[in-house]
């Protein structure tokens, strides 16, 4: 028996490369921002009925979270209102047209705010 064949490959690493103090390193930039508490959030595979079939939208909680309080001020399931954003979207995924209408969503409500109190000396958005 050959016991090469059961021993772990080694991975490659990554070439060094010097930062700007001139010291190496070798982790990813997305590496350094996770490891410094920037990119928390966790994606989450849910399963939702849209039209009458069961299907699954991976998203991180603050967006899953916005959509269901969307929903509820609108009076809606939902169900329904992810159906009208699949009905309506042009590009892309059902995840990443959810994302891009609450983050919509979120923007035209920061505007009507702007609007609605100029004098509060709020910078608008």
């Amino acid at each position: 028996m050959n016991r090469r064949a059961h021993q772990p490959v080694p991975r490659a690493s990554q070439p060094a490369s010097n930062g700007p103090d001139g010291t190496a390193f070798r982790r990813r930039k997305t590496d350094r921002l996770a490891a410094e508490g920037h990119l928390k959030s966790r994606v989450v595979k849910r399963s939702i009925v849209v039209a009458g079939h069961k299907t699954s939208v991976s998203l991180e909680d603050v967006f899953w979270h916005e959509l269901r309080a969307i929903a509820q001020n609108r009076g809606l399931h939902l169900s329904q209102l992810v159906g009208s954003i699949d009905a309506e979207r042009q590009y892309g995924n059902l995840s990443s047209a959810i994302r891009l209408f609450v983050f919509e969503h979120s923007r035209s409500n920061h505007a009507d705010d702007a609007i609605a109190h100029p004098d509060d000396g709020r910078a608008p958005v």
